[in-house]
């Protein structure tokens, strides 16, 4: 793989369970502590990510935002003037444990996911400039992966439990990813999660399907006791082996810490 370029944007999906969100917030956690300048960006309506880094987003989001501005007309008026990239930075950037993140939000009314899907995309693009990391933890399914979202991305990592319907699923977004005619330097692959021992033949069957492996990630007790008590999964230990298995997947990315 090649080494990291200036500005990495990495998109992290998959199906509702498969644990995009625990990776993408491990992730965070790893370039934290590397000290990178990193922004992570909640595209899932949950929020489910804000709360793995150990922050409730209290109505800071963006879709708050949009709500907000269809029914106060001075809420309009005093943003009316001001550039989407400064009001993003200095407003809704919350600072948590080392790391910037902005949470996306619900959509609201007929059209918003459009709506929602063209600030992610000015996230994508302009926000991402001034930070070393991206990590997009993109809606569960393939709402997201659209022409829009992938313009300025440079990883896809596309995350699947150890059933088939997953290793499907993963197999059905690289397919849309790369119909849109993603660049040759785009890296787009599988991370297993939750793997077993006996689960090996899994691998054989998303390698038959045309995915690339990143690399696996195993079943782990803490991150159901985490699960269970609410516990941030920023605060996993380092020596945690969703920790070191992530760090791994990230050296195969070409990702220097």
């Amino acid at each position: 793989m090649t080494t990291q370029s200036k500005n990495e944007v990495i998109a992290v999906g998959g199906r509702g369970g498969s644990g995009k969100t625990t990776i993408s917030a491990i992730m965070a956690k790893i370039f934290a502590a590397a000290n990178k300048k990193v922004l992570v960006v909640d595209a899932d309506p949950p929020a489910d990510l804000a709360f793995s880094l150990g922050v409730d987003p209290k109505g800071k989001t963006i879709g708050a935002e949009r709500k907000k501005l269809g029914r106060d007309p001075e809420e309009k008026r005093r943003i009316a003037n001001r550039h989407m990239r400064d009001i993003i930075s200095e407003e809704f950037i919350i600072n948590v444990n080392g790391i910037s993140l902005l949470v996306m939000g619900r959509a609201e009314g007929p059209g918003c996911y459009c709506a929602i899907n063209e600030l992610l995309k000015y996230g994508i693009e302009s926000l991402s400039k001034m930070f070393e990391i991206t990590i997009v933890d993109c809606e569960a399914g393939i709402e997201q992966v659209n022409r829009r979202v992938l313009a300025g991305v440079t990883t896809m990592i596309m995350v699947s439990d150890t059933t088939q319907k997953g290793i499907r699923t993963a197999s059905y977004m690289k397919e849309i990813a790369e119909s849109y005619g993603v660049e040759e330097s785009y890296k787009i692959g599988l991370v297993l999660n939750k793997m077993r021992k006996d689960r090996e033949e899994i691998k054989e069957k998303a390698r038959e399907m045309g995915l690339e492996i990143f690399g696996v990630i195993p079943e782990e007790e803490d991150l159901s006791r985490y699960g269970l008590t609410g516990k941030p999964i920023i605060e996993l230990p380092d020596n945690s082996p969703s920790v070191v298995a992530v760090g791994k997947i990230l050296k195969v990315l070409g990702l220097n810490l």
